[in-house]
């Protein structure tokens, strides 16, 4: 059987990660598109081969029979596309985060739930082998109970010497927030994935290029219901690679490292040692291909295995109720940053 499929959304990370991702998988034809205008839909349909741009999403609806989609647009634009094609029948893949809010991600959830239509949300990072193989480690007790786990995603993609200029992503009428949400949320599902529900937060966010309107670095403490404490760093203006990732659990036995990075010789890293013992040695971990695309390119394919099997998923596919969690931990954190208190005497 082949999916037909089609692209909502025909930006850099379209073009260059899950447009490859879909053609990497055998029985899957890409039909269509639509941009931001009818003009940029109908010159990445001519640039990458495909059949037809449509101008909305409703157009295409209504002029294809399609199967999957992938939902690459702007934040703010996530949800009112999820809910069109679930509504319409179409299994979806979305990029995170799935909403602005966290009301509207929990509406979709149970949407979904109701219609029964296959979704994911692309927190994609979770299917890269070196955090692959911790989880492993970590289902298997090797780290005792675990304490605290150490988050961070530094990816200077708006560094002002060497990044690029500024775009909807540090818009507020486009997105929520800034790094945070962009960059933060990966990881923060990538937590919540490894330990289990995060309940309370306390957050900071620090605006540092000129003009700033979101967050350009934002600390997070986090605390599980499993008892671990977290703590998480995101920015897209600090030193770091692709994804510029990093998880360190600190367990009663164990303690292990995971670097997602490509200035890393393999792109991808994980040290796993005794909790009292000498440094560990990095183990080895299954090589990724294309280092940009490998984590999408396995998610999609998981994904639409599920598709295949209409619903028997994959544990590792981030759904819709997971990314309504992250959702939840986000909202908080806006919040929480309200709530400091002055130390000592102020003068």
């Amino acid at each position: 059987m082949t999916l037909k499929s089609a692209l909502v959304g025909t930006g850099n990370w379209a073009a260059s990660a899950l447009l490859p991702a879909l053609r990497a998988q055998t029985g899957v034809e890409v039909v269509a598109c639509v941009g931001g205008t009818l003009d940029e839909g109908q010159k990445f349909a001519k640039d990458h081969g495909l059949q037809k741009a449509y101008r909305t999403l409703e157009e295409m609806l209504a002029g294809e029979s399609l199967d999957v989609a992938v939902v690459a647009t702007p934040d703010h634009l996530h949800a009112e596309a999820v809910k069109a094609l679930i509504n319409a029948g179409v299994a979806v893949y979305c990029e995170k985060p799935i909403s602005n809010d966290a009301p509207t991600a929990h509406e979709l959830a149970g949407l979904q739930r109701t219609k029964n239509i296959p979704v994911t949300v692309g927190y994609s990072f979770r299917f890269n082998p070196a955090i692959q193989a911790m989880r492993a480690d970590l289902t298997a007790g090797k780290f005792g109970d675990i304490w605290l786990v150490e988050l961070a995603e530094h990816n200077p993609q708006f560094h002002p010497h060497s990044g690029k200029p500024m775009n909807w992503k540090g818009d507020p009428k486009q997105a929520a927030g800034g790094a945070l949400f962009e960059y933060g949320s990966h990881v923060i599902d990538m937590g919540a994935w490894l330990l289990g529900p995060i309940t309370r937060v306390s957050s900071s966010f620090k605006r540092v290029l000129a003009g700033a309107r979101l967050d350009d670095i934002a600390t997070l403490q986090m605390d599980f219901a499993s008892g671990a404490q977290g703590m998480l760093i995101t920015s897209w203006v600090l030193s770091g690679g692709f994804p510029g990732t990093r998880v360190k659990l600190h367990g009663s036995d164990a303690v292990g490292e995971v670097l997602l990075d490509d200035r890393v010789p393999e792109g991808q890293s994980y040290n796993f040692a005794s909790a009292c013992g000498p440094i560990g040695a990095a183990r080895a971990v299954e090589p990724m291909a294309e280092r940009r695309s490998d984590a999408a390119t396995r998610h999609i394919a998981a994904f639409l295995a599920s598709v295949r099997k209409k619903g028997a998923a994959d544990s590792t596919l981030p759904t819709l109720s997971q990314a309504a969690h992250v959702q939840d931990v986000l909202a908080a954190a806006l919040i929480a940053e309200k709530q400091w208190q002055q130390v000592g005497r102020q003068k």
